[in-house]
């Protein structure tokens, strides 16, 4: 009898194996080991109360604290006289006191007091808690989980010292392994697709044209650029990504109609992808209100308004209504706990993922060979310059209208790498000198 070719659902590949290297985040696995060697938020500054917060970061069980100073602790949840969890402990005047004896720590897991014992008892010399550094910054808490002796500089940002902004934090929690949250960014079909021509429109129209698409590598990540033709402009819009989870983006709701040039436009957001563990994942974020940013709406500081941002839609929605319009949250977790890439077929439109596995994967090795991540405020001085942005230019349809667009793109990006180590106002000075003479 002969085989049935339309229906090969016996037959196709139902293996589950996923990527290990990438995906795993626990201490001693390759990717995880990788990650701890940066700064991650790891929690909002207004979760912490007056009493301790248990959090889970890259399947460690921690506790942050605020002490009677106004310091920050970040500790191991377990106290090591006898496993009681700190999440009960009592913040004091210097560190953190386990209510079950009394054992007294210091925010870098110093025993201060063992009240039980001796006043020259060796026990202080002998234990301490698990402590990790951290820096509360705009409402966010970073945290440095590494080695203590290969700590990093604190990056800052240039988007986040843009004169009179405001940052709003906000967090979004995901069921799932921190990568396909962390390589949607550098997936822009989905855009096109997801948000805009398989569902009613999630954020503006445009961002359903068709784009051309520039990608480039940087020392600490990539970024690339999508031109769409509105009218007589180009709307050029960059995603910078930032090793090993950080990324902006440009404008998500402004709908640009292409009759003005605009140059170098601020990005909307900046993110996080912070494991929780293996299949679990947090996102923490700053939602951005400047002068260079994309028109603000108060509205956009609502926690629903930020959720969306980051999702496309809510995840609170009735299940039927998230199957007929489903966004990110949907696409994330509908790959199960762990995508199992031995089942993907990735193509042309996949190259930004493929570019971020890849860089992924050399940082880790070189990272095994004995050598050093390089740091974002290594490669340049704090504040760190960041791409994500808008820019429009007019140049009126031609002939071969994809070529010059191409052509266009390739010289914006190459203009914005020009600044890299112009600071603040003068960055935004010269892109704009450097922008204008492009219009056609």
């Amino acid at each position: 009898m002969a085989t049935n070719l339309r229906y090969t659902g016996y037959h196709q590949d139902q293996n589950t194996a996923f990527d290990e290297e990438l995906a795993l985040v626990g201490r001693g696995t390759p990717c995880g080991e990788y990650m701890r060697r940066f700064w991650h938020p790891v929690a909002m500054t207004s979760q912490v109360e007056d009493v301790p917060l248990l959090i889970r970061r890259f399947g460690e069980d921690l506790v942050l604290f605020r002490d009677k100073k106004g310091r920050y602790g970040l500790v191991h949840r377990h106290c090591p006289h006898r496993n009681a969890s700190l999440e009960y402990g009592i913040p004091t005047e210097c560190g953190i006191r386990c209510c079950y004896h009394g054992w007294h720590f210091d925010i870098d897991g110093t025993l201060l007091e063992a009240p039980a014992e001796a006043d020259d008892t060796k026990v202080k010399q002998q234990v301490r808690l698990g402590a990790y550094p951290v820096r509360e910054y705009r409402g966010l808490i970073f945290a440095y989980m590494g080695p203590p002796e290969e700590e990093p500089a604190f990056p800052i940002y240039d988007t986040f010292e843009i004169e009179d902004g405001e940052l709003v934090p906000y967090e979004v929690t995901q069921p799932c392994n921190w990568l396909q949250i962390a390589e949607n960014s550098v997936d822009p079909m989905h855009v096109v697709f997801l948000h805009t021509r398989v569902n009613i429109v999630q954020f503006t129209e445009k961002l359903g044209y068709w784009p051309v698409m520039d990608w480039r590598e940087r020392p600490i990540g990539l970024f690339y650029t999508k031109a769409r033709r509105v009218n007589d402009y180009i709307w050029i819009s960059t995603n910078d990504v930032i090793l090993p989870n950080f990324t902006q983006a440009g404008a998500v709701y402004e709908n640009t109609d292409g009759t003005e040039p605009k140059y170098f436009g601020r990005c909307s957001f900046t993110r996080w992808v912070v494991p929780v563990d293996d299949t679990n994942t947090t996102i923490l974020a700053y939602r951005h209100f400047n002068k260079r940013a994309e028109t603000a709406r108060d509205e956009w500081k609502t926690p629903e308004a930020l959720e969306k941002i980051d999702i496309g839609e809510l995840r609170s929605r009735p299940y039927k209504e998230r199957q007929r319009n489903p966004g990110d949250y949907e696409a994330f977790i509908g790959q199960g706990p762990i995508s199992p890439h031995v089942r993907e077929n990735l193509v042309t439109s996949d190259r930004g993922v493929a570019m971020y596995r890849l860089r992924l994967r050399n940082e880790i090795k070189k990272l095994q060979a004995g050598e050093v991540p390089l740091q974002p405020a290594a490669y340049v001085d704090n504040p760190i310059p960041t791409y994500g942005s808008d820019t429009v230019i007019r140049l009126p349809a031609s002939d071969d209208d994809e070529a010059a667009i191409a052509a266009l793109q390739r010289q914006v990006g190459d203009i914005y790498e020009e600044a890299d180590r112009i600071k603040g106002e003068a960055r935004y000075d010269y892109l704009a000198e450097r922008l204008a003479p492009l219009n056609t």
